[in-house]
């Protein structure tokens, strides 16, 4: 009988041990389930935002980084799946050159087979790269390199649609230098397959698939907004614009074929722009706007102007996004506008009370 007993207890140690243990099969989830950082003199987290869809994290700081010396260290506060293993590890102090570097960590699972990168940032009161100084290279469809604004690509807020045309060697946004300083030209170009693609600049992210998937609808590959938290009360930027000359509606042959060719109807009157500003919350599936404006205009400006967009706010609840977009052809979306239509922006900033 006591042979039989020990048998037993083999027997079913090594089925425990094959399933990963008396407590059950290793774990294959690979997640950042809660980060923060230690505060230290100059930055004192306030919210932390982890996007698991596109793998990043984000710890923003009531501080503005213009009143920061950098470099500075900070001691992440990570948890994350049960069993699961981080690197960098979770005690070891991160360096941040500069506002806009950025900490890739990786998650394994505690099984081994699966595994997540995020990308974490820090981020103050404003929007990063707001004056246009900095640009980094992109490679296009067509393999050559192109600039898009943003210091690095990882932890870049801004977007263009410059992906999407590279594949004709074409550009709507790029960047303006005067001496020092750097803009951002945002412009309404023409390809040899498209009678008019309006440039774009906006907050957010380039989606390829998204306009692969919609290739007759310019927008779709926009995803708008980035985690963002504060209530500012108004926009300010500088600009100027002048309008192509001929405004135009092409129009899709074949609605369901971009490359069907167009017919092109010449409008009579000017070209304007448009700038929308929100700030939203979202839950899952659900958006709700707290605030917004919108701003267009056909005036002719030739020197860069400062302009104030107060907000419109429709709500007391928190934000979690805010997305700005600017077109040198507010209708660009509906291949409506003028072909040389130019947009300048510096210098956006966030207004507070």
């Amino acid at each position: 009988m006591k042979k039989i007993f020990l048998a037993l207890v083999l027997v079913s140690f090594f089925a425990c041990s094959d399933d990963g243990g008396i407590d059950g099969p290793a774990s294959d989830k690979a997640e950042i389930l809660g980060f923060t950082v230690e505060a230290n003199a100059g930055f004192n987290p306030v919210y932390s935002y982890i996007d698991e869809e596109n793998g990043e994290v984000h710890v923003f700081a009531a501080v503005n980084f213009d009143d920061l010396t950098f470099p500075i260290k900070l001691i992440p506060v990570i948890s994350v799946s049960e069993g699961a293993s981080i690197v960098p590890a979770l005690e070891d102090e991160v360096t941040f050159d500069d506002p806009e570097d950025f900490v890739e960590y990786t998650v394994t699972s505690e099984d081994g087979l699966n595994s997540k990168d995020y990308i974490f940032t820090i981020r103050d009161t404003q929007i990063p790269n707001a004056g246009f100084e900095n640009w980094y290279t992109e490679t296009g469809m067509n393999s050559q390199p192109f600039q898009e604004p943003g210091k690095y690509k990882e932890s870049t807020v801004w977007a263009t649609a410059n992906m999407g045309t590279s594949i004709y060697s074409i550009y709507g946004t790029s960047q303006l230098n005067d001496g020092d300083n750097s803009f951002v030209k945002i412009e309404t170009v023409t390809t040899v397959a498209l009678p008019l693609v309006a440039g774009a600049l906006y907050i957010g992210k380039f989606d390829l698939d998204g306009a692969i998937e919609n290739p007759t609808d310019p927008v779709a590959a926009a995803k708008l907004g980035i985690p963002f938290h504060e209530k500012p009360v108004a926009v300010q930027f500088k600009y100027s614009y002048k309008s192509g000359d001929q405004l135009i509606q092409a129009i899709l042959k074949d609605p369901g074929n971009l490359f069907g060719g167009f017919d092109v109807i010449n409008l009579e009157g000017t070209d304007k722009f448009g700038i929308e500003i929100a700030l939203e919350q979202r839950v899952g599936e659900a958006v709700s706007v707290i605030a917004k404006k919108v701003f267009q205009s056909a005036e002719e400006v030739a020197e860069l102007t400062n302009v104030r967009l107060d907000l419109d706010y429709m709500s007391n609840d928190a934000p979690t996004h805010l997305y700005i977009s600017f077109s040198p052809s507010y209708d660009g979306g509906t291949f409506k506008g003028a072909v040389g239509s130019t947009l300048i922006i510096d210098d956006v900033e966030l207004i507070y009370e």
